[in-house]
């Protein structure tokens, strides 16, 4: 066995030029992260409820748990949580659908305040943790844009 060969790779102009570029590359890669998610577009309600409806599980597979936006057109006011509730709920849709699914967006009491800006014959944007159980639901919505 060559030792030269081992003990040139050892020489401390090359372990200085590795120990850097690890640290790069993971800067690097979690500033990718970071600004794919500050880009997110919403998913059209109308789209999301047409796929859950070719494809449940893999509607499930892709966004169960996971937090998504979602622009949608709300026909009518948000129901605001009642008196012995504690969440209220809007439904978004495609403007111009004859289908009769919607996406189901329920927010807490604590929101209440934002969505009780929705009047109706609006678009909104909202951002919620999608869950798929029952339906096109997003849980612990957060309205974003009010158009």
């Amino acid at each position: 066995m060559d030792l030269r060969i081992v003990t040139s790779d050892l020489r401390p102009e090359k372990l200085m030029t590795k120990s850097l570029l690890v640290p790069l590359v993971l800067l690097a890669c979690a500033a990718c992260q970071i600004a794919s998610l500050g880009s997110s577009k919403p998913v059209a309600a109308g789209a999301l409820s047409a796929e859950y409806q070719r494809s449940t599980g893999s509607v499930r597979n892709k966004y169960d748990g996971k937090e998504i936006l979602v622009r949608g057109y709300a026909q009518n006011p948000a129901m605001m949580p009642q008196p012995d509730a504690d969440q209220g709920l809007v439904f978004l849709q495609e403007k111009e659908s004859q289908s009769v699914s919607k996406v189901i967006c329920w927010f807490s009491r604590e929101q209440a305040t934002e969505f009780s800006k929705i009047k109706g014959d609006q678009y909104l944007t909202v951002r919620g943790i999608f869950n798929g159980e029952r339906g096109v639901e997003l849980k612990f919505c957060k309205l974003v844009k009010v158009e």
